[in-house]
């Protein structure tokens, strides 16, 4: 077998990989592109829901007037009233970016991305490290890939996180559920980023 041929099995499969990285990578772009939108959406969709709910109750006690029924009624539409309007506040926030900017600049001081220090732990170059952890640093498309990666589990952790939490306030006879399910996603933030995918939806 000749020397060329023997470089070439050994340096194709490189290739196929970097091709598919490159591949990825521009379907993760997509990817945050188009569920930046849906995420809106949902949003939108969670906050009016909760604000329905909230006007309902109000409807369906206000023919009750006794003190007792009234503090009811508060307890049960006031924390509602908030969390949809927040829900709706937040959507318009990362549809335009500006809580997006916000959110990057005021969670970056909590350690989260614990995820890396585990690729410290293979020997690994300190500053390929870097390029891993900062797209704007990665060179070579699998350093993108592997953050896109993450980025995506990123994602997933934030949007149980938000989903939990709206839960939490419409799900009033189970409400130890909905908390059991936000505490279970707190750590998966933790440890891939609560703002890893932020950048992506720029």
């Amino acid at each position: 077998m000749e020397i060329s041929n023997l470089n070439d099995i050994i340096t194709d499969p490189i290739y196929y990989l970097e091709n598919f990285c490159i591949a990825f990578n521009q379907y993760v772009q997509v990817y945050f592109f188009i569920f930046k939108y849906i995420f809106v959406i949902v949003l939108f969709g969670c906050g009016i829901l909760t604000l329905l709910k909230a006007r309902g109750i109000y409807f369906n006690f206000r023919k009750f007037t006794s003190e007792k029924e009234e503090i009811k009624v508060a307890s049960l539409t006031k924390p509602r009233l908030i969390v949809g309007t927040l829900y709706i506040v937040v959507g318009f926030g990362i549809l335009f970016n500006y809580l997006i900017y916000f959110l990057i600049w005021f969670l970056d001081p909590i350690p989260d991305r614990l995820i890396f220090g585990f690729f410290s732990l293979d020997e690994i170059d300190p500053y390929a490290l870097n390029r891993i952890s900062d797209i704007n640093l990665a060179i070579f498309p699998h350093e993108k890939t592997i953050y896109y990666i993450i980025a995506i589990f990123s994602f997933i952790g934030t949007v149980h996180i938000c989903f939990s939490i709206y839960l939490y306030f419409n799900r009033v006879k189970k409400p130890r559920v909905a908390f059991v399910y936000l505490v279970s996603y707190v750590p998966w933030s933790i440890l891939f980023g609560f703002t890893t995918f932020m950048p992506l939806m720029l």
